[in-house]
């Protein structure tokens, strides 16, 4: 039976699942590590095809990539009140 089938994945907060997280085995420990990580690369591939599929949203998305990389159409929000 695999780490996800045999825990429950969905306690509310950090620090829970810290907690229960920290009293797995090492060897299950490196396995949900291991899940989490593609659950996360999984979906981030997800979202990026799905904001690419619309043309025009593609259009304008690789034109903001290009801006950013070369200097173009920048904001930069005021920063005083996060010192």
């Amino acid at each position: 039976m695999s780490l996800v089938n045999r825990y429950s994945l969905d306690m509310s907060s950090l620090a829970e699942i810290e907690s229960a997280v920290s009293q797995l085995p090492r060897p299950e420990q490196a396995e949900l590590l291991r899940f989490v990580a593609a659950m996360l690369r999984e979906s981030a591939g997800d979202e990026t095809d799905y904001l690419l599929s619309s043309p025009a949203n593609r259009e304008h998305l690789l034109r903001a990539a290009e801006d950013i990389s070369a200097g173009r159409n920048l904001v930069e929000p005021d920063q005083t009140m996060f010192r």
